[in-house]
């Protein structure tokens, strides 16, 4: 009795150690065991086989679509994307649509839309006041006006491209951001000099956003302000808080309270929804089709894009930014 008591103890402690049951065999819970390994090994070989085939097939779409570009095209991008790594290292990367812009427009024969947006705010100023009352040119103006613009101008126009370069003059969303108007048009003279000193051939074109384009002042999208936690996270609009309360105080020399601040951020949010929108539809100059060209940076714009899901698609980040600044 012993022996048997002994024997069956021991099978006990085997089939616990095996894992199984003490009820069960444990030889057939392990070639369950091993059934279900199999079977997990080939789904997960199964898994792998698959993704590397899709990989491959979207590798080799990537480089047929890219062997079937236009070379104007071609080479205009090879150019655009060494610039634009030279920005920053997190610089924005440039999207593939505008790869396929560009061979739309060349297959066409249409000009390729550029737009940048050149800031007219308070921090202007203050520069006003440093530059001992007058304006004169910072070194990333001139380099915009003597270097940048030409090279771009050039290698479009050397690949077979024509251009359509709007350059705007921004006022501020905000009552708290405008400058006064007469010394706004001391400014822009200025600009508009360094451009006369250089040949443009009528591919840019300097207008006033609100005068010629818009026709009117900026408005902001009702639906955000009346739903604002809705459409813009909370981190987000942490950030752009931050940020412009370093600007109001440190550049444009603004004395705000925090509840006038938040009322400003929030509105001045509401107004570059809007006009993200308005940039990507049918109302817009150039219906959606054209490449930004910032001097800020593009995160600035990641506004724009909360109701207009593609706009940062158009983003081409390879100009100096902020040349308005002071050094």
């Amino acid at each position: 009795m012993v022996a048997i008591a002994q024997l069956a103890e021991r099978s006990f402690v085997k089939g616990m150690v095996g894992g199984s049951s003490p009820l069960g065999d444990p030889n057939m819970s392990y070639q369950s065991r091993k059934r279900k390994r199999s079977k997990l090994n080939k789904l997960k070989f199964f898994i792998g086989l698959n993704l590397v085939k899709f990989f491959n097939k979207t590798k080799k779409a990537v480089k047929r679509r890219e062997t079937m570009r236009f070379s104007g095209t071609k080479k205009v991008m090879e150019f655009l994307r060494a610039r634009n790594r030279t920005i920053s290292p997190n610089n924005l990367r440039i999207n593939e649509w505008v790869d396929e812009y560009l061979d739309r427009c060349f297959g066409r024969g249409e000009p390729v839309n550029i737009l940048t947006q050149w800031c007219i705010s308070k921090d202007l100023e203050e520069r006003f006041k440093k530059q001992g009352g007058d304006f004169a040119p910072t070194k990333k103006e001139r380099k915009f006006f003597e270097a940048e613009l030409p090279q771009i101008i050039s290698m479009f126009l050397d690949s077979g491209f024509r251009l359509n370069w709007w350059i705007t003059f921004n006022r501020s969303y905000l009552d708290s951001g405008r400058i006064a108007i007469e010394l706004e048009k001391k400014y822009k003279e200025m600009i508009l000099e360094l451009a006369r000193e250089i040949s443009l051939d009528g591919n840019v074109l300097f207008l006033d956003w609100e005068e010629d384009v818009l026709g009117t002042r900026p408005a902001s999208d009702k639906s955000i302000l009346e739903n604002f936690k809705q459409y813009i996270q909370q981190r987000a609009f942490s950030i752009e808080f931050q940020r412009h309360s370093n600007w109001a105080e440190k550049e444009a020399g603004l004395c705000q309270t925090k509840k006038e601040l938040e009322k400003d951020v929030k509105f001045q949010i509401a107004c570059e929804v809007k006009e993200g929108s308005f940039l990507l539809s049918e109302e817009s100059p150039f219906a959606g089709e054209f490449i930004l060209m910032p001097l800020e940076a593009p995160e600035r714009y990641d506004f724009f894009a909360v109701l207009a899901d593609s706009f940062k698609r158009r983003i081409v980040s390879l100009l100096s930014l902020y040349p308005w600044r002071l050094e």
